[in-house]
């Protein structure tokens, strides 16, 4: 007799097969030997919330601290036109840290802080939807149904990713504004080096936006933004799946799930950010150079061409990567301590 394995949700168990002849007339496995139900996805009904959250945010907000200066080299050369600045990432990371020092790679670090908000909207809506999802719609497609939700989610979270950016961005060029910014561009930085306003150069920075474009200033580039992270899911889960999917063929299901979702992350990382680095120029074009949506499509196909497709790239890539692995796997970590007690027992490691 042979025990293969039956999935029913997101649970699997073994059934004997009888169509091999038993060794013995007794069951050779017993009853409590048999192999008990398995929870290979975490779902919000199985976790206590009151732990989920503030070690799912501490979690990601000690990784994005970790990350953060690679946010910094990759904002400078997609700001930068063409090579004037920087020849690459290491030169770019170099000439920071000799002329700047630590304060230059974090700098506009402690504006980023709202954005531990978007960890818990993200969050929020992304388990929230997956379980109506599951649940009440009946879809059982893993990976279209994370994609569906963490684009949701996404969306949501960029009410408060897209403020702080348009403020941290304008603080990372700082000290060279001059070599990323220049005509119409520049009032910003022109009314910070006047001297305009008082307090820290955040403060200031959030009233020289305001003073200039009001309001709507924090939410330029807004759908361009969406249509970065957003998209960046439909890219993701799939990819994160399938390379499970593929692991776990490889290794005839006798793996390690934690370090098969750290290969499937870091791959996802990696394909959702090449995918969307365009994308990701244009959103950052926009909302420091102040420019249109037409004006600066233009300009970045005049003056960097096919460029567009790998500029900034290489310290996105690192990060995104990085952060996509250490993310998921402080995010599933985090699922699997948090589960309530009577599935404690069916969780998979």
């Amino acid at each position: 007799m042979t025990w293969e394995p039956i999935r029913q949700g997101h649970f699997e168990f073994r059934t004997p097969n009888f169509n091999v002849r038993p060794i013995s007339p007794i069951n050779p496995f017993p009853k409590e030997e048999q192999q008990p139900e398995v929870l290979r996805v975490i779902e919000w009904d199985h976790m206590n919330l009151k732990l989920f959250y503030p070690m799912a945010l501490t979690s990601t907000w000690t990784v994005r601290t970790l990350l953060y200066p690679l946010a910094v080299l990759r904002a400078r050369l997609q700001l930068q036109k063409q090579t004037s600045v920087y020849r690459n990432t290491w030169h770019a990371f170099t000439s920071i840290a000799k002329y700047e020092g630590i304060r230059g790679l974090y700098k506009g670090f402690w504006v980023t802080f709202p954005q531990i908000g978007t960890s818990f909207i993200y969050a929020t809506v992304y388990e929230k939807l997956r379980a109506y999802m599951l649940n009440d719609l009946g879809y059982d497609s893993v990976s279209a149904i994370s994609s569906i939700a963490g684009g949701a989610a996404s969306f949501c979270s960029q009410v408060i990713f897209v403020p702080t950016d348009v403020v941290v961005q304008h603080m990372m060029i700082y000290n060279y504004a001059d070599k990323f910014v220049g005509g119409s561009d520049k009032r910003i930085m022109e009314y910070l080096r006047a001297g305009k306003g008082s307090g820290f150069l955040g403060l200031r920075t959030v009233k020289a936006v305001y003073h200039y474009d009001g309001f709507k200033g924090f939410y330029r580039g807004f759908w361009a933004s969406s249509f970065v992270y957003a998209p960046s899911c439909f890219v993701f889960w799939p990819v994160y799946y399938k390379v499970q999917e593929l692991l776990k063929k490889l290794h005839n299901d006798k793996g390690f799930l934690l370090l098969d979702q750290a290969v499937a992350a870091t791959i996802g990382g990696a394909a959702s950010t090449i995918a969307t680095n365009p994308m990701e120029v244009l959103r950052i074009r926009l909302q420091v150079h102040r420019s249109s949506y037409k004006e600066t499509f233009e300009r970045l196909i005049r003056n960097e061409g096919w460029t567009i497709f790998t500029k900034g790239l290489p310290p996105r890539l690192i990060s995104n990567s990085i952060y996509s692995c250490v993310v998921m796997v402080g995010y599933e970590v985090v699922k699997r301590f948090c589960v309530l007690p009577e599935y404690k027992e069916a969780i998979v490691w």
